[in-house]
Protein backbone atom coordinates (compact mmCIF):
# COMPACT_ATOMS: atom_id res chain seq x y z
CA UNK A 1 0.00 0.00 0.00
CA UNK A 2 1.19 3.52 -0.87
CA UNK A 3 2.50 6.04 2.31
CA UNK A 4 -0.18 8.37 2.42
CA UNK A 5 1.70 11.98 3.03
CA UNK A 6 0.51 15.11 3.56
CA UNK A 7 1.66 16.38 -0.58
CA UNK A 8 -0.42 13.16 -1.44
CA UNK A 9 -3.55 13.91 0.11
CA UNK A 10 -3.43 17.55 -0.96
CA UNK A 11 -3.07 16.66 -4.36
CA UNK A 12 -5.53 14.10 -3.90
CA UNK A 13 -7.77 17.05 -2.67
CA UNK A 14 -7.12 19.06 -5.34
CA UNK A 15 -7.76 16.57 -8.35
CA UNK A 16 -11.22 15.31 -6.16
CA UNK A 17 -13.87 17.69 -8.04
CA UNK A 18 -12.99 17.39 -11.57
CA UNK A 19 -13.23 13.14 -10.92
CA UNK A 20 -16.07 13.23 -8.89
CA UNK A 21 -18.13 15.42 -11.05
CA UNK A 22 -16.92 12.84 -13.65
CA UNK A 23 -18.01 9.57 -11.80
CA UNK A 24 -20.96 10.26 -9.28
CA UNK A 25 -23.78 9.86 -11.88
CA UNK A 26 -22.93 7.01 -13.59
CA UNK A 27 -21.54 5.19 -10.17
CA UNK A 28 -25.04 6.31 -8.90
CA UNK A 29 -26.94 4.43 -11.26
CA UNK A 30 -24.53 1.35 -11.10
CA UNK A 31 -25.05 1.17 -7.60
CA UNK A 32 -28.44 1.05 -8.63
CA UNK A 33 -29.33 4.08 -6.27
CA UNK A 34 -31.11 6.06 -9.08
CA UNK A 35 -32.81 5.42 -12.66
CA UNK A 36 -31.09 6.12 -15.12
CA UNK A 37 -31.29 9.39 -17.32
CA UNK A 38 -34.24 10.07 -19.66
CA UNK A 39 -33.45 13.83 -20.27
CA UNK A 40 -31.32 15.23 -23.20
CA UNK A 41 -28.72 17.62 -22.75
CA UNK A 42 -28.86 20.95 -24.72
CA UNK A 43 -25.26 23.24 -25.17
CA UNK A 44 -26.29 26.31 -25.30
CA UNK A 45 -24.41 28.15 -27.89
CA UNK A 46 -23.63 31.31 -26.39
CA UNK A 47 -21.85 31.37 -22.98
CA UNK A 48 -19.07 28.82 -23.07
CA UNK A 49 -17.88 29.86 -26.92
CA UNK A 50 -15.10 31.96 -28.20
CA UNK A 51 -17.38 35.18 -29.10
CA UNK A 52 -15.42 34.53 -32.92
CA UNK A 53 -15.96 31.16 -33.25
CA UNK A 54 -19.07 30.84 -35.82
CA UNK A 55 -21.87 29.28 -34.51
CA UNK A 56 -22.26 25.93 -36.99
CA UNK A 57 -18.53 25.37 -35.36
CA UNK A 58 -19.83 25.84 -31.81
CA UNK A 59 -22.92 22.85 -33.10
CA UNK A 60 -19.97 20.66 -34.27
CA UNK A 61 -18.12 20.93 -30.82
CA UNK A 62 -20.81 19.86 -28.99
CA UNK A 63 -21.79 16.77 -31.34
CA UNK A 64 -17.79 15.79 -31.25
CA UNK A 65 -18.69 15.48 -27.60
CA UNK A 66 -21.39 13.09 -27.36
CA UNK A 67 -23.98 15.78 -27.07
CA UNK A 68 -27.92 15.29 -29.07
CA UNK A 69 -28.96 19.02 -28.85
CA UNK A 70 -28.30 22.25 -28.79
CA UNK A 71 -29.91 25.69 -27.66
CA UNK A 72 -29.24 29.38 -28.83
CA UNK A 73 -31.11 32.92 -27.74
CA UNK A 74 -31.89 35.18 -30.90
CA UNK A 75 -30.75 33.63 -34.68
CA UNK A 76 -28.03 35.36 -35.79
CA UNK A 77 -29.29 36.35 -39.52
CA UNK A 78 -25.92 36.16 -41.57
CA UNK A 79 -25.38 32.60 -39.76
CA UNK A 80 -28.60 31.06 -40.29
CA UNK A 81 -28.23 29.07 -42.96
CA UNK A 82 -24.87 27.59 -41.74
CA UNK A 83 -26.68 26.41 -38.09
CA UNK A 84 -29.61 24.69 -39.92
CA UNK A 85 -26.93 23.12 -42.22
CA UNK A 86 -24.67 22.00 -39.06
CA UNK A 87 -28.15 21.03 -37.67
CA UNK A 88 -28.79 18.60 -40.11
CA UNK A 89 -25.12 17.35 -40.87
CA UNK A 90 -24.49 16.40 -37.36
CA UNK A 91 -28.59 15.15 -36.38
CA UNK A 92 -28.86 17.34 -33.59
CA UNK A 93 -31.83 18.56 -31.70
CA UNK A 94 -32.88 21.89 -30.89
CA UNK A 95 -33.60 22.36 -27.33
CA UNK A 96 -34.58 25.69 -27.05
CA UNK A 97 -34.63 29.37 -28.11
CA UNK A 98 -35.49 32.54 -26.87
CA UNK A 99 -39.50 33.48 -27.13
CA UNK A 100 -39.86 37.07 -26.96
CA UNK A 101 -36.30 38.88 -27.14
CA UNK A 102 -38.10 41.49 -28.59
CA UNK A 103 -40.63 42.81 -25.76
CA UNK A 104 -39.84 40.52 -22.94
CA UNK A 105 -37.22 42.48 -21.35
CA UNK A 106 -39.39 45.74 -21.76
CA UNK A 107 -42.60 46.11 -21.83
CA UNK A 108 -44.08 42.21 -22.04
CA UNK A 109 -47.20 42.22 -20.68
CA UNK A 110 -46.58 44.04 -17.71
CA UNK A 111 -47.08 47.50 -19.29
CA UNK A 112 -50.91 48.28 -20.06
CA UNK A 113 -51.85 48.19 -23.88
CA UNK A 114 -48.36 45.97 -25.11
CA UNK A 115 -50.28 42.83 -25.14
CA UNK A 116 -50.72 42.85 -29.01
CA UNK A 117 -46.72 44.14 -29.92
CA UNK A 118 -46.23 41.09 -26.94
CA UNK A 119 -48.54 38.40 -28.99
CA UNK A 120 -46.92 39.42 -32.12
CA UNK A 121 -43.12 39.20 -30.67
CA UNK A 122 -43.80 35.53 -29.95
CA UNK A 123 -45.35 34.14 -33.21
CA UNK A 124 -42.11 35.92 -35.25
CA UNK A 125 -40.39 33.85 -32.50
CA UNK A 126 -42.34 30.85 -33.81
CA UNK A 127 -41.28 30.99 -36.95
CA UNK A 128 -37.49 30.59 -36.27
CA UNK A 129 -38.49 27.63 -34.09
CA UNK A 130 -40.00 25.86 -36.96
CA UNK A 131 -36.31 26.30 -38.78
CA UNK A 132 -34.64 24.32 -36.20
CA UNK A 133 -37.85 22.08 -34.97
CA UNK A 134 -37.50 23.37 -31.38
CA UNK A 135 -40.67 23.60 -29.00
CA UNK A 136 -39.44 24.97 -25.86
CA UNK A 137 -39.58 29.11 -26.45
CA UNK A 138 -38.06 31.01 -23.56
CA UNK A 139 -39.63 33.60 -22.50
CA UNK A 140 -39.88 36.97 -20.43
CA UNK A 141 -42.89 38.87 -19.14
CA UNK A 142 -41.58 42.55 -18.78
CA UNK A 143 -40.33 44.87 -16.09
CA UNK A 144 -42.09 45.75 -13.21
CA UNK A 145 -44.50 48.76 -14.04
CA UNK A 146 -43.76 51.02 -11.14
CA UNK A 147 -46.74 53.60 -12.13
CA UNK A 148 -49.27 50.20 -12.40
CA UNK A 149 -50.39 47.84 -9.45
CA UNK A 150 -49.03 44.49 -9.08
CA UNK A 151 -52.62 43.68 -8.95
CA UNK A 152 -52.83 44.74 -12.55
CA UNK A 153 -50.07 43.88 -14.02
CA UNK A 154 -50.58 40.27 -12.63
CA UNK A 155 -54.46 40.26 -14.60
CA UNK A 156 -52.29 41.54 -17.29
CA UNK A 157 -50.01 38.51 -17.90
CA UNK A 158 -52.64 36.18 -16.98
CA UNK A 159 -55.38 37.04 -19.47
CA UNK A 160 -52.06 37.84 -22.22
CA UNK A 161 -50.56 34.28 -21.68
CA UNK A 162 -54.09 32.32 -21.96
CA UNK A 163 -53.96 34.12 -25.64
CA UNK A 164 -50.42 32.50 -25.74
CA UNK A 165 -51.15 29.43 -24.67
CA UNK A 166 -53.63 28.73 -27.33
CA UNK A 167 -51.16 30.65 -30.11
CA UNK A 168 -48.58 27.66 -29.05
CA UNK A 169 -50.61 25.31 -28.79
CA UNK A 170 -51.61 26.18 -32.27
CA UNK A 171 -48.19 25.62 -33.55
CA UNK A 172 -47.11 22.87 -31.32
CA UNK A 173 -44.83 24.83 -28.96
CA UNK A 174 -44.31 25.76 -25.36
CA UNK A 175 -44.20 29.03 -23.67
CA UNK A 176 -41.26 28.63 -20.88
CA UNK A 177 -41.25 31.44 -18.23
CA UNK A 178 -37.96 31.97 -16.93
CA UNK A 179 -37.61 33.51 -13.52
CA UNK A 180 -34.88 35.75 -13.66
CA UNK A 181 -32.19 36.66 -10.45
CA UNK A 182 -33.02 39.68 -8.35
CA UNK A 183 -29.20 40.02 -8.28
CA UNK A 184 -28.70 40.39 -12.07
CA UNK A 185 -31.86 41.79 -13.19
CA UNK A 186 -34.04 43.33 -10.37
CA UNK A 187 -36.42 45.48 -12.55
CA UNK A 188 -37.80 42.39 -14.22
CA UNK A 189 -41.07 40.88 -13.07
CA UNK A 190 -40.58 37.67 -12.07
CA UNK A 191 -37.48 36.45 -9.78
CA UNK A 192 -38.37 33.21 -8.41
CA UNK A 193 -40.05 29.59 -9.17
CA UNK A 194 -42.72 30.33 -6.36
CA UNK A 195 -44.17 33.85 -8.65
CA UNK A 196 -43.40 31.54 -11.45
CA UNK A 197 -45.88 28.25 -10.74
CA UNK A 198 -48.49 30.78 -9.24
CA UNK A 199 -48.52 32.18 -13.03
CA UNK A 200 -48.62 28.47 -14.74
CA UNK A 201 -51.54 27.79 -12.28
CA UNK A 202 -53.33 31.16 -12.48
CA UNK A 203 -53.15 30.35 -16.49
CA UNK A 204 -53.66 27.03 -16.49
CA UNK A 205 -53.01 26.29 -19.61
CA UNK A 206 -50.83 23.56 -21.22
CA UNK A 207 -49.04 25.26 -23.40
CA UNK A 208 -47.49 27.77 -21.02
CA UNK A 209 -45.82 26.24 -18.53
CA UNK A 210 -41.85 27.06 -16.93
CA UNK A 211 -37.98 27.22 -17.44
CA UNK A 212 -36.64 25.94 -14.30
CA UNK A 213 -32.80 27.88 -14.34
CA UNK A 214 -30.99 26.62 -11.15
CA UNK A 215 -28.82 29.48 -11.36
CA UNK A 216 -31.44 32.02 -11.20
CA UNK A 217 -33.38 30.15 -8.85
CA UNK A 218 -30.81 29.58 -6.45
CA UNK A 219 -29.46 33.68 -6.39
CA UNK A 220 -33.54 34.53 -5.83
CA UNK A 221 -34.50 32.07 -3.36
CA UNK A 222 -32.70 28.67 -2.99
CA UNK A 223 -34.91 25.61 -1.83
CA UNK A 224 -34.03 24.50 -5.41
CA UNK A 225 -34.43 20.75 -4.38
CA UNK A 226 -38.28 21.00 -3.26
CA UNK A 227 -38.95 23.62 -5.71
CA UNK A 228 -37.66 21.17 -8.45
CA UNK A 229 -39.22 18.05 -7.05
CA UNK A 230 -42.86 19.89 -6.80
CA UNK A 231 -42.68 21.81 -10.33
CA UNK A 232 -41.76 18.43 -11.94
CA UNK A 233 -44.59 16.13 -9.91
CA UNK A 234 -47.68 18.67 -10.61
CA UNK A 235 -46.06 19.40 -14.30
CA UNK A 236 -45.03 23.11 -14.23
CA UNK A 237 -41.93 22.11 -15.50
CA UNK A 238 -41.05 21.90 -19.04
CA UNK A 239 -37.53 23.40 -19.66
CA UNK A 240 -34.37 22.89 -17.02
CA UNK A 241 -31.58 24.92 -17.61
CA UNK A 242 -28.29 24.65 -15.27
CA UNK A 243 -25.11 27.19 -14.56
CA UNK A 244 -23.03 27.50 -11.02
CA UNK A 245 -23.43 30.71 -9.07
CA UNK A 246 -22.00 33.24 -8.54
CA UNK A 247 -20.00 33.05 -11.69
CA UNK A 248 -22.36 31.20 -14.30
CA UNK A 249 -19.53 28.26 -14.96
CA UNK A 250 -19.92 24.67 -15.31
CA UNK A 251 -21.09 23.00 -12.08
CA UNK A 252 -18.41 22.19 -9.62
CA UNK A 253 -17.16 25.80 -9.62
CA UNK A 254 -19.42 27.52 -7.37
CA UNK A 255 -21.95 26.93 -4.55
CA UNK A 256 -25.02 24.84 -5.99
CA UNK A 257 -24.67 20.81 -5.30
CA UNK A 258 -25.15 19.52 -8.99
CA UNK A 259 -25.38 16.04 -8.42
CA UNK A 260 -28.09 16.27 -6.04
CA UNK A 261 -30.00 18.63 -8.77
CA UNK A 262 -29.34 15.79 -11.20
CA UNK A 263 -30.08 12.89 -8.82
CA UNK A 264 -33.37 14.66 -8.24
CA UNK A 265 -33.86 14.72 -12.25
CA UNK A 266 -33.44 10.95 -12.67
CA UNK A 267 -35.68 10.13 -10.10
CA UNK A 268 -38.90 12.40 -10.93
CA UNK A 269 -38.50 10.52 -14.64
CA UNK A 270 -38.15 14.05 -16.43
CA UNK A 271 -37.51 13.08 -19.66
CA UNK A 272 -36.99 16.65 -21.92
CA UNK A 273 -34.35 19.40 -22.10
CA UNK A 274 -31.52 20.40 -19.80
CA UNK A 275 -30.10 23.60 -21.10
CA UNK A 276 -26.26 23.99 -20.46
CA UNK A 277 -26.65 27.88 -20.02
CA UNK A 278 -23.36 28.43 -18.36
CA UNK A 279 -19.88 29.07 -19.16
CA UNK A 280 -16.43 27.45 -18.59
CA UNK A 281 -13.62 27.67 -16.26
CA UNK A 282 -11.24 26.38 -18.92
CA UNK A 283 -12.80 25.29 -22.28
CA UNK A 284 -16.08 23.72 -23.84
CA UNK A 285 -15.35 20.29 -24.08
CA UNK A 286 -14.36 20.17 -20.36
CA UNK A 287 -17.15 21.97 -19.17
CA UNK A 288 -19.65 19.29 -21.47
CA UNK A 289 -17.50 16.85 -20.23
CA UNK A 290 -18.10 17.47 -16.51
CA UNK A 291 -21.73 18.34 -16.83
CA UNK A 292 -22.08 14.71 -18.65
CA UNK A 293 -20.31 13.45 -15.49
CA UNK A 294 -22.73 14.38 -13.66
CA UNK A 295 -25.59 13.46 -15.16
CA UNK A 296 -25.22 10.20 -15.45
CA UNK A 297 -25.48 10.01 -19.50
Amino acid sequence: MARLTRRSLLKGAAAAPLAGAASLGGALQAAGQTPASKFTLSVNLELMFPRQMPYAERIAVAADQGCTAFSFWELPPNQAAAMEGAQRRHGLKCGSITGNGKTGWSTGLTRTGFERAFLEDFKDHIEVAKRFNVKNLVCFLGVTQKEISLAVQHAQIIEGLKKVGDIAARNDVYFCLEPLSIVHHPEMSVHTARHGFRIVQDVNHPHVRLDYDVFHVQLSEGNIINNLREGLRKGWIRFVEIGDPPDRQEPGTGETNYGNVFKTLREEGFADFVGLEHGTSSTPEHAIRVVKGLAGV
